[in-house]
């Protein structure tokens, strides 16, 4: 569903960097909001940015948020990023021919204390998954920004060069896409945890 919205994920050795942009559009164009929060939390270090229809995105955000809460206090510890990615694309796959099929697109992002690396996954509104990709992006805008991070990523690229490569694809993306999508929130995840990076304006 690529749509006018974007989420941008990279993954290296050290750690994903997740972005999405903060507007809220009806309607398919009219912005109304530019401050909503794309972003749910799902561990402690293991995050899903979720981009589509707006009540959908709350609503199916808020529903993975509570049963991979559940996971934990049933099992008395979290679900690996990779097992989330699953459970994610089994919900939506479940619902995809019921009255309450959810209309989102989502990257997962989380650093699995198991394998002791960062993992990147994706899945869109139809049950589709990827995993295990050095980045990703969903939303139209994504399409503008392959090219770029063909050309640079390196698995080993620190913190400055991870976030110098975003906002390249960021500042693409305000220079081509049609829809103004001013400010990104971002986040990086590492072994030591989820951070709130400051938010982005291009």
């Amino acid at each position: 569903m690529a749509g006018m919205a974007y989420l941008f994920g990279l993954r290296t050795n050290d750690y994903v960097l997740l972005a999405a942009d903060k507007v809220c559009f009806a309607h398919g164009a009219i912005v109304v909001t530019n401050d909503h929060d794309k972003s749910f939390r799902l561990g402690e270090k293991l995050m899903m940015m979720c981009i589509g229809e707006d009540g959908d995105v709350a609503q199916f955000g808020d529903y993975v948020e509570k049963n991979l809460q559940l996971y934990k206090l049933r099992n008395g510890y979290e679900i690996t990023p990779r097992s989330a990615m699953h459970w994610i694309r089994k919900a939506i796959a479940d619902n995809l021919r019921s009255q309450d099929h959810y209309t989102v697109d989502t990257l997962v992002g989380g650093y699995d204390e198991h394998d002791n690396k960062p993992f990147l996954g994706s899945i869109d509104y139809l049950g589709n998954a990827l995993s295990d990709q050095p980045y990703l992006f969903r939303g139209f805008s994504g399409r503008f920004c392959y090219a770029i991070l063909d050309k640079l990523y390196r698995p080993d690229m620190t913190e400055e060069e991870g976030h110098e490569a975003m906002m390249k694809c960021l500042n693409e993306v305000k220079k081509r896409f049609v829809a103004n999508l001013p400010t990104f929130q971002v986040v990086m995840i590492n072994k030591d945890g989820i951070r709130q990076l400051d938010d982005i304006s291009v």
